[in-house]
């Protein structure tokens, strides 16, 4: 299997199973929902009927949103200018690669985020893996089955982190790009130089990353239990395969910025009271959608690229099993033990 046959069938199982992408979307609505009610209310508490409000609702009233920083507690700290439109964008992206700590309610949502998501990324790699639709209780039952293991390696994936940004990220910018701009005077190379650690921190990022998203494609397509044999596992299939794996991770990479640069080209600013409003919530609805579609593309075309070059694509067309409905176990059914010597052996 080929990088682009992997993208392509990875394409063509998330559109085939449209219930996870909105099921998504709407559960991150709904896990955003409680922090936007808060926040409205403290606008609404700050504003109440002044003149202000009436400036705020014509466009950005500056002199009322410093007031409101340097009152502003909980969520309201992230409340900032630079949520506006594609800033936002930059915001989180310049905190992922410096690491800057959230605002602690922010955080503490982004963590509820994380765990939901590690529940149901058992059921959506299981869905992904069969290449069939399946039943809700089925895909509920993957989630659990999985949820437990998945905690586990996201420890270990918290501790992969924590390493590079100790070590790695410590070194490159606070001791080895400190010590090579002491003397000098140009500020453009000082820049260039910046530039070039960002992407050799970046590049170990996604080699981290890179390995545990096989790590979880291994342990469900092969029903793992142990998550340290899982990552092993998936260090092997990354040594054996890398320019197909790589390669499929820049295409994805490619993917997620041809979204973020059409959402930069029509991310609405800070609007007024009307359709601009609606238009400016309707394009950023339609960028979240298309984040998540990335998202999960990335996911589904791992499990292709590995079911391809490991042979467990025969499962994908196993027939439906009453119980238990994992990729692994149906390869355990009369005849199928010619299937599974194979699989095993690879």
């Amino acid at each position: 299997m080929t990088t682009l046959s992997a993208l392509r069938d990875g394409i063509r199982r998330v559109n085939a199973a449209p219930a996870v992408m909105f099921g998504v979307l709407l559960l991150t609505f709904l896990l955003a929902l409680p922090l936007g009610v808060v926040l409205h209310g403290m606008i609404r508490e700050s504003l109440g009927d002044s003149l202000a409000a009436g400036a705020a609702a014509t466009g950005v009233n500056s002199e009322w949103w410093q007031e409101f920083e340097s009152q502003a507690t909980g969520v309201g700290l992230a409340f900032t200018p630079r949520i506006i439109g594609f800033g936002a964008v930059l915001a989180n992206l310049n905190s992922l690669v410096d690491g800057h700590p959230q605002v602690p309610a922010v955080a503490g949502a982004a963590v509820a985020y994380l765990l939901v998501w590690t529940f149901l990324a058992g059921g959506i790699l299981d869905r992904y893996a069969r290449n069939r639709a399946v039943r809700t209780a089925a895909f509920f039952s993957a989630c659990g089955i999985f949820f437990f293991r998945f905690l586990r390696l996201l420890v270990i994936v918290v501790v992969a982190y924590g390493l590079l940004y100790r070590f790695l990220y410590s070194w490159l910018f606070l001791s080895f790009y400190p010590w090579m701009t002491h003397d000098w005077v140009v500020e453009q190379n000082a820049f260039f130089l910046r530039v070039a650690l960002y992407v050799v921190f970046a590049s170990a990022l996604i080699a981290v990353n890179l390995l545990f998203d096989y790590a979880k494609a291994r342990a469900v397509v092969e029903d793992r239990r142990s998550m340290i044999g899982a990552v092993l596992a998936s260090f092997r299939f990354v040594r054996r395969h890398p320019g197909q794996t790589i390669g499929l991770y820049l295409i994805d990479g490619v993917l997620f910025g041809i979204v973020v640069l059409l959402y930069g080209l029509a991310a609405p600013g800070a609007g007024s009271i009307g359709w601009s409003m609606w238009a400016g919530l309707i394009v950023s609805e339609l960028y979240l959608l298309a984040r998540l579609w990335v998202r999960l593309v990335f996911s589904a075309s791992e499990v292709a690229l590995f079911q391809g070059l490991v042979a467990h694509a025969e499962y994908t067309a196993a027939p439906i099993p009453s119980w238990p409905e994992s990729p692994a176990a149906e390869a355990i059914r009369p005849g199928a033990g010619d299937k599974l010597e194979k699989g095993a052996g690879c």
